[in-house]
């Protein structure tokens, strides 16, 4: 009877092998690595928390026990050999125990659907199983299915009893189906099992945030980093949530420590970088952007989207020292991006007076792209500026039938028309940008050269 036992323990033991991932509200990445088949801890936890229940888990016959006991040398190291021992000795009469030790053996090879399958099947046989519940909510949950899994794992608690893997377990189901409020009450009951397990505090810490619940947050991130100063996460966290309340004095502060602490990212170092840029402290923020661009793991579009923020603060020196850090840095530049790249050297070559070097910028993005509106439009205030009027409307023209840039291509050509001094043209342009994209100042203009028209 001690090996029967012994054996149910087994068949009727989690063998969990999933990885889930929490995401953050400050969009940061966090394995549930505590509460993960990979580690012993959890294991011997786990399978040492729940005693032999009749209740709640199936009975098996003699020969069922030998046949496990046949078994379960392989279990460990060959799941495939046990898979097959057991489904040979399938019957229309095998106790619920077996198929659901063919289901967790399946759970341990990877193999999700086939696991659910045989759950289910144990399940119809004993409708009671706590234990294939609890399973099936795993095994959902490690394909990412967190609507299925959750009502698993509410009908595990509701025969078994909770405890803190599965409160904690449910949380992270709600807390990715959006369900923050719902999600928070799991992740509080699973703190009471399991009051320092870092899964569900950061669990919590998530669901406070996407609640809106950022005092609580940052109060909870205080403890957190008090604990564990080194986890550069948590400063991270409490920078985001600074922001939210809009202390970006104490974001910068948590972020300047961690580069100091040389525990920066190019996330990080990108956020700083933002930030002192919205302080109108453009060279702090360009040195910290160059930093960023060290790391291998940040995109030229986004540094390349850095020095666009630059140029729109205009500080367009600091954004062509970005922009030769891209160029220099060896990255992977696409045709796009470098599209990107010379509209900010031309928009940089104007504001710093060097019109001509700005116009062969110009006329090179054109070349590349006919249709760059941008481009286009720049290209004909150059020569507007130069008083070659017929070639500034031929680019004003052209801009005019590209999409998005149609309203500033016609409002640019009757510019040119009332210099001109053709303001029934002009008037007609204005008519047609204003339709296009109404705009208070467009409806005064109009009204003024209309007057101008009947004076005249």
């Amino acid at each position: 009877m001690k090996n029967t036992v012994l054996l149910l323990s087994i068949a009727c033991g989690a063998l969990w092998v999933a990885t889930p991932i929490v995401h953050s509200a400050s969009d940061g990445v966090y394995p549930l690595t505590e509460n993960s088949w990979g580690n012993p801890e959890f294991k011997k936890r786990f399978l040492g928390s729940y005693g032999f229940d009749m209740e709640i888990n199936p009975k098996i016959t003699s020969e069922e026990a030998e046949l496990l006991e046949t078994v379960a040398e392989f279990m460990n190291t060959d799941p495939s050999e046990s898979i097959r021992l057991l489904e040979e000795a399938l019957t229309p009469e095998t106790s619920a125990a077996i198929i659901y030790t063919i289901g967790s053996l399946y759970l341990q090879e990877g193999e999700l659907d086939k696991a659910i399958e045989h759950y289910r099947r144990a399940i119809e046989r004993f409708p009671n199983f706590f234990r294939a519940y609890q399973n099936i909510g795993y095994a959902l949950v490690q394909k990412g299915d967190y609507v299925e899994a959750k009502p698993m794992l509410v009908e595990a608690i509701e025969i078994g009893g909770g405890n803190g893997t599965l409160y904690g377990l449910l949380g992270y189901c709600f807390l990715n189906t959006g369900d923050a409020s719902f999600a928070l009450d799991s992740y509080r009951q699973a703190l009471l099992f399991q009051p320092e397990s870092n899964d569900w505090l950061l669990g919590k810490l998530n669901s406070l945030l996407d609640t809106g619940m950022v005092q609580e947050a940052i109060g909870m991130l205080n403890d957190m980093i008090e604990k564990n100063p080194s986890n550069a996460n948590f400063w991270m966290m409490q920078a985001n949530a600074f922001m939210g309340k809009g202390e970006y004095g104490k974001a910068i502060a948590n972020l300047e420590l961690l580069d100091r602490m040389d525990e920066d990212s190019s996330r990080s170092l990108a956020l700083l970088g933002d930030l002192l840029l919205n302080e109108d402290l453009p060279q702090l923020a360009v040195e910290r952007y160059r930093k960023a661009a060290g790391f291998s793991d940040l995109e030229a579009s986004k540094l390349i989207r850095m020095a666009e923020g630059l140029g729109a603060r205009s500080a367009y020196s600091e954004a062509i020292e970005l922009v030769d850090e891209i160029e220099s840095g060896g990255a992977t530049i696409s045709p796009e991006e470098e599209l990107m790249i010379l509209n900010l050297k031309a928009e940089a070559s104007i504001a710093l007076g060097r019109v001509d070097e700005a116009a062969r910028i110009l006329e090179s993005i054109v070349a590349q792209d006919p249709l760059n509106g941008k481009a286009l439009i720049g290209l004909g205030d150059y020569y507007r500026s130069k008083e070659d009027l017929e070639n500034a409307m031929i680019q004003y023209e052209r801009a005019s039938k590209v999409k998005g840039f149609e309203s500033k291509g016609l409002v640019a050509l009757a510019r040119v028309e009332v210099t001109l001094r053709d303001y029934a043209s002009a008037v007609s342009r204005l008519k047609r940008a204003n339709a296009l994209d109404p705009k208070e100042y467009l409806e005064d203009y109009i009204r003024r050269l209309e007057a101008v028209l009947r004076s005249s």
